[in-house]
């Protein structure tokens, strides 16, 4: 997973893009593997200490994506979020997390943190 952060003036702007390489299986889409999938970007305001999340948006796209296999049965893809953004102090920072809540498992999402982007 890769978090982007940018800034003009006072806005900070932020995407995050994830690629994945699945096992290649039998080509169908398998609406039975999550019961949710999505991304979640942030902007934060950086600080000593723990950052401030300043805003954050999901993006539930991302499950029928993973859930999709092309026609040879490969399960490998990319998925890139809208652009966020927020007027935002100086030392502002780009975050993301992938939250997975797999089918059947009775535990609900569950959070993936990666490293966020710079500070911009």
């Amino acid at each position: 997973m890769k978090t982007c952060a940018a800034r003009s003036g006072g806005t900070v702007y932020a995407y995050a893009e994830v690629r994945w390489d699945g096992p290649g299986f039998y080509p169908v889409d398998d609406t039975t593997i999550f019961d949710g999938a999505k991304l979640r970007v942030q902007i934060k305001q950086s600080r000593e200490g723990t950052d401030l999340v300043v805003v954050e948006r999901d993006f539930p796209g991302l499950e029928a994506r993973l859930e999709d296999s092309t026609s040879s049965g490969s399960r490998s893809g990319t998925y890139r979020t809208a652009t966020i953004s927020h007027r935002a102090g100086q030392s502002a920072l780009g975050d993301s997390a992938l939250l997975l809540d797999w089918q059947g498992d009775g535990h609900g999402y569950r959070r993936h943190d990666y490293t966020g982007s710079p500070t911009v």
